[in-house]
């Protein structure tokens, strides 16, 4: 593929995004001559920062991360679109790997990169946080984002390739944050439960928080990474607590007030 950076777009979406998003469009821009990004309302330096790359915003209501996703894949000028979030970082190593892989013949409908976890400035080896793995580079020509409030997922209609070019993910600056973000997820994770029909159980909230702390702590080793490893099986485990919890209540309230 000659001059691959004309057949390539990056898109993000964004809200209030400006802690890291000058180095993650920094880590991009020998790679594409299109910066996407959708914008829900950011009241910091998200817009300016985008302005100073060049990157083409759009100002969008918030419809949920599915919704807003496809909106931004479809306002690409390429049909290879890389979809990232403002606090990941391509991996300067990856550059090169990304070039070779677009310019192969015979693509795949899209390529799943490791994504290494950071939290306190510490790379995470272990835990839930170890086996990530996102489909981001993708021919939009071949599939499409569900519609999910949360835990969105590209749907590809062809086969998708793994490629070893990380991205840096620096998802939480503080444990405030993480206890910020899990409320607000377990929230959009309780309606979707609802809105799908889920059979919830009065046990499910511990059962379900029980079952992620073994996993993410014992079984995958988040031991192993100390008071971070420990931070994030506890805050995973308590994520699925509230989940079910919110969920339950949720459907009670439903009953009281139909």
């Amino acid at each position: 593929m000659s001059n691959w950076n004309s057949h390539l777009s990056v898109v993000y979406i964004t809200l209030n995004a400006a802690r890291l998003l000058r180095e993650s469009l920094e880590s991009v821009r020998t790679l594409t001559d299109d910066l996407v990004i959708v914008d829900a309302g950011s009241t910091d330096e998200t817009l300016n920062i985008a302005e100073s790359f060049g990157a083409r915003i759009f100002r969008r209501p918030w419809p949920g991360f599915g919704l807003q996703k496809q909106f931004a894949v479809e306002q690409a000028r390429h049909d290879w679109v890389l979809i990232l979030d403002a606090d990941e970082v391509l991996v300067t190593d990856s550059i090169p790997l990304l070039k070779q892989a677009l310019s192969t013949p015979a693509l795949p409908a899209g390529f799943i990169l490791p994504r290494h976890n950071y939290l306190h400035g510490k790379r995470i080896h272990f835990g839930d946080w170890s086996r990530d793995r996102v489909l981001r580079l993708v021919d939009r020509r071949r599939g499409q984002f569900s519609p999910d409030q949360v835990h969105e997922r590209w749907l590809t209609d062809g086969s998708a390739r793994l490629l070893d070019a990380p991205l840096a993910h620096y998802s939480f600056p503080d444990y405030k944050s993480m206890l910020a973000k899990l409320d607000q997820y377990s929230d959009l994770n309780a309606r979707q439960l609802l809105a799908r029909g889920t059979h919830i159980s009065a046990s499910a909230p511990m059962s379900h928080a029980l079952a992620a702390f073994v996993k993410g702590y014992i079984f995958r080793l988040g031991f192993l990474d100390g008071t971070e490893g420990a931070a994030i099986a506890l805050t995973t485990a308590l994520g699925s607590f509230m989940k079910y919890a919110k969920a339950l209540e949720l459907r009670q309230a439903q009953r009281k007030n139909p």
